[in-house]
């Protein structure tokens, strides 16, 4: 039995072997593409950081100039086929913004997905147990973030969920500084589908992703935003992984989330 594709012309959140993570070579990630019939493939691979290395989640400086490269020759390979953009996601570290802006002029876009508030490793991570102050931090610089001017918009807001044992007030005051805030900036804000492949766990007497998190989003609904999904692919097969889409998608039908369905970048 055939699995029907949701209606996403478009995926900008994709990943390549270069963050340590991932696997696939980027074509791969290219055919997968097409074969899903995607109008428009975004790669938006782990940004690299100058002074630090971060092995296994970050590209290194020394391989960003490969990557442009490589993204710009499938561009001109599959042009007549398929759309291909040219990004990154990154932090948005206040100390660094000349540095970002110097990543921003280098792609067609960047992602803002915050996983950490310092690249030395001080402060909130997004991926670890976060205190009430860690949690308001997080959204702080978040709004900063996108305040910047240098993002199009932001991946897994509520990525800052990742092995909380409870949605705390904190949370909640998060996700409201975040839904303002993307709301006064007409930023899209995102759906991210890799959060699925971490078991559902209960929060709210109800079982849920940790991200992407229903209690949250009830949230963010009642602003005014649009919102775009991404896979977050790390392994081409996940461009064409329908069910798992559709799955995710249905866990949120209820909140009417304005879901932008054709390419915008």
């Amino acid at each position: 039995m055939s699995i029907k594709k949701p209606e996403i012309l478009f995926n900008y959140h994709t990943h390549t072997y270069r963050c340590g993570h991932a696997s696939g070579t980027d074509e791969d990630y290219v055919k997968a593409a097409l074969e899903g019939r995607y109008k428009v493939l975004g790669f938006s691979d782990h940004a690299p950081y100058k002074n630090y290395s971060h092995k296994g989640i970050h590209m290194e400086w020394n391989e960003l100039d490969d990557y442009i490269k490589s993204i710009n020759d499938l561009k001109e390979k599959y042009k007549n086929q398929i759309e291909i953009k040219l990004g990154l996601e990154t932090e948005f570290i206040p100390s660094l913004i000349e540095e970002k802006k110097e990543l921003r002029s280098k792609v067609d876009y960047l992602i803002l997905g915050q996983h950490f508030d310092s690249p030395a490793g001080k402060g909130f991570n997004a991926f670890y147990e976060n205190d009430e102050d860690e949690i308001l931090r997080y959204a702080h610089v978040v709004c900063e973030g996108l305040d910047s001017g240098l993002f199009t918009y932001l991946a897994h807001p509520d990525v800052i969920l990742t092995n909380q044992e409870e949605f705390s007030d904190a949370i909640a005051v998060a996700a409201n500084m975040i839904g303002k805030k993307v709301s006064e900036k007409k930023i899209p804000v995102e759906i991210n589908i890799q959060g699925s492949y971490r078991d559902k766990h209960l929060l709210n007497n109800r079982q849920e992703y940790y991200y992407p998190n229903h209690s949250f989003w009830k949230i963010l609904s009642a602003y005014d935003i649009k919102v775009v999904v991404g896979i977050d692919a790390h392994n081409p097969y996940q461009l064409t992984e329908y069910e798992r889409i559709n799955n995710v998608l249905n866990e949120l039908e209820d909140l009417n989330l304005e879901i932008i369905k054709e390419p915008f970048i």
